[in-house]
Order: structure tokens, then sequence, then C-alpha cells
């Protein structure tokens, strides 16, 4: 749920396309950060904000291909980065798809808005446990 202290933005023709958080910072209809405080966010949100959700997002979802829809807003240990894409987005959640579907899957993830670090511009880094030896190299601990 968008918080109570975030203003609405919106359109000369009257379409929500942001929203400005108590900090300054303009924010998308998903809740993501468009830009760093700033005194134009809201021009900024007019000018850019429904055209900047239209990308490549990353969310973590299960590895085999979805069916139905599936909430996502805790996601299990086991599901890796994804790239999506955003469906559809109100004040109370999200929906995003596979960017690349596998053959036959039709599923969508639902998340919450704010979406907070669940759907990100970038994967995050993997870490040092995650990342499979190469050419037969062996891991070894940090030092």
């Amino acid at each position: 749920m968008i918080p109570t202290d975030w203003t609405p933005v919106h359109r000369a023709d009257g379409e929500l396309v942001g929203w400005m958080a108590a900090d300054g910072r303009p924010r998308l209809l998903t809740g993501a950060p468009l830009a760093a405080p700033a005194d134009d966010g809201i021009q900024l949100l007019r000018s850019r904000g429904l055209a900047a959700l239209d990308r490549r997002w990353w969310a973590r979802l299960p590895g085999e291909p979805m069916t139905g829809v599936i909430d996502a807003g805790k996601p299990d240990e086991d599901w890796t980065w994804q790239p999506v894409v955003l469906v559809e987005s109100s004040p109370t959640g999200c929906t995003v798809r596979p960017e690349w579907p596998a053959p036959g899957e039709t599923g969508r993830a639902l998340l919450p808005v704010p979406v907070g670090d669940l759907l990100m511009e970038e994967p995050p880094p993997e870490s040092p446990d995650d990342v499979a030896p190469q050419d037969g190299a062996e891991c070894s601990a940090p030092a």
C-alpha cells in the first residue's frame, strides 16, 4: 500500500504517473524511485514516469515455468532473479511476467506496491557462494 505521506502526481489529462515521496524523491507507479530527490521531481514524473516503466526489470521467480498467478511478495529462498516486464500497476500492487516466457508459460507474478527490493532495475550481483567454478577451477574461501 502506498504510504499516506506520498503525494500522487497526475498529468494534465488526469492520468496518475507516479508519486512524490515525503523525502522529495519522485517514485514510479510501482513505488520504485525514478531519480534522486529533485526540485523538478513532479515535472520529471509527468514527462518520464510512465515511459520509465516500459523496460526490463528483475524479480525473483520460481525456476519452473509459471502458470496462473503467483504471489511473489515473499519469494522462496530457491527462487532466482529473472528478467521480467511490468504488465500492470495500481496503488495496491503490480503484476509482472517473464520477459521471455517459456513455450506455454502464461503465468504472472503479483508484487506489493511499493515494491521495495522485490523489483529491481538490475539483478543483484551474485554472492561468491552462488558462483560455480569455471573450467575445473576450485572454489576457495575468501582470505
